[in-house]
């Protein structure tokens, strides 16, 4: 798996994933994201979720099709765009980035849900993302935006 993943509930804002066991938790700096999660031995290493409101869209597709909003996250970050998926959770569409830049990979989530904008970004170097990627994947699929 990656490593250990143990369950995390945010009620208030709505959301619930898997993180990891043993990382330090930053919670909410607000404007830059809703909890951290940052690896004791490499800080760089990260798992950040953030949201903000939005006034009418009701789902990530109002930013575009799941290609476009891809390729301008990969520009935005100087990345190469790996992969693009897209899925289903409990009636709400999630769009997963896979991006890759000179030094990081990067998973990232996005999605609206219940007025907000959820981002889900899962970070580790390149040289690390061997032993990571499928940790960050299975916090990736984890990630449930809903009221609880």
């Amino acid at each position: 798996m990656g490593g250990l993943l143990e369950p995390f509930i945010e009620t208030s804002k709505g959301f619930k994933l898997y993180k990891p066991s043993g990382w330090t938790q930053y919670d909410t700096d607000p404007g830059v994201y809703d909890v951290k999660f940052a690896d004791i031995i490499d800080p760089f290493e990260t798992v950040i979720v953030s949201s903000q409101p939005v006034q009418t869209a009701t789902s990530v597709s109002a930013l575009g099709d799941l290609d476009a909003v891809g390729a301008k996250f990969a520009k935005s970050r100087n990345a190469q765009l790996i992969s693009a998926s897209q899925r289903d959770s409990e009636g709400t569409l999630i769009y997963t980035l896979d991006l890759q830049g000179d030094t990081y990979r990067e998973l990232l989530l996005l999605t609206i849900s219940k007025g907000r904008l959820f981002r889900l970004s899962t970070v580790a170097t390149n040289k690390r993302w061997s032993k990571r990627g499928e940790l960050y994947k299975n916090i990736v699929a984890s990630f449930v935006p809903r009221g609880f």
